[in-house]
């Protein structure tokens, strides 16, 4: 039997008992939300939400001089990051700052594996809206983004809850890290959804949690593809845990099914080559 089996047993008793507990959703990320599924939005409330929040909007700005956006002068107000940039992309950089801000525990193990988990969540999010843009899905530019960014939401929350169970005195040693993978490999999934149900957000995010690794693939659910291709491109150029250079994005059933040609591909790893300084 698997070691990684009785950690599993011991985390779904700990939830089920009720000592730990899965997070509720960010309130702040609950309103960035709302504001993206809006089809008309007030630019104020933007500024006011992002602009109350001194280090969302320090990380807002960051991240909006970034590589992605280059060939842009210096932006240096959110209001000016608005305009230049557009509404929806400075909501889309706000719920991902929020987001990154989860991406934090205390045990050191564990920390160490935090920010490539947010750099790959974050590759994701931005391959996966490049997709939408690039592939004729420009309505579905927020939803993806999005779905990348919670596409592994699952691995959070169940480090999170390890992480409880450890300060609880649960567990009589560290998790040796090959079961420590092990765990969120096979579990991120079906935690990542769960946690998706418990914050009540739209369907087609817990899908795109629950299926982002099924053996068989939905053609005609383009999010859901456009989010896989997007993780298989991070994977293939190690944006994150995990790196497989033996992908071949051009033959992948996702890029047929969204009939991404391999042009394409070379310029969705161009652009990620250069959002995370990734040296080739």
């Amino acid at each position: 039997m698997s070691e990684s089996r009785p950690l599993l047993q011991l985390i779904e008793e700990a939830m089920a008992s009720g000592q730990v507990s899965l997070p509720a959703r960010n309130q702040t990320a609950q309103q960035l939300q709302s504001i993206l599924s809006a089809q008309d939005y007030d630019i104020h409330e933007i500024l006011d939400l992002v602009e109350s929040d001194q280090a969302l909007t320090a990380e807002v700005l960051r991240a909006a001089n970034s590589p992605f956006f280059g060939g842009l002068s210096e932006i240096t107000t959110i209001r000016n990051a608005v305009v230049r940039i557009g509404g929806p992309e400075v909501v889309r950089l706000s719920l991902a700052a929020v987001e990154k801000d989860s991406y934090r525990v205390q045990n050191p193990q564990f920390s160490a594996i935090m920010t490539p988990l947010w750099d790959h969540a974050m590759g994701v999010a931005m391959a996966a809206r490049w997709l939408a843009r690039r592939l004729g899905f420009r309505d579905l530019e927020s939803e993806s983004f999005i779905g990348g960014l919670l596409h592994d939401v699952g691995k959070l929350i169940l480090i999170r809850v390890i992480d409880d169970l450890e300060s609880q005195g649960r567990l009589s040693e560290a998790v040796p890290s090959p079961v420590l993978n092990e765990v969120l490999d096979t579990a991120h999934c079906r935690y990542g959804a769960l946690l998706l149900e418990h914050w009540s957000l739209p369907a087609i995010y817990t899908t795109v949690v629950r299926e982002h690794h099924s053996p068989t693939i939905d053609e005609h659910n383009p999010l859901l593809l456009m989010v896989r291709l997007a993780n298989l491109a991070c994977l293939s150029l190690g944006v994150g845990v995990a790196s497989d250079p033996s992908i071949n994005l051009a033959a992948t059933e996702e890029s047929h099914a969204l009939d991404a040609r391999e042009i394409l591909l070379a310029e969705l790893a161009i652009m990620l080559e250069d959002s995370f300084a990734i040296a080739t």
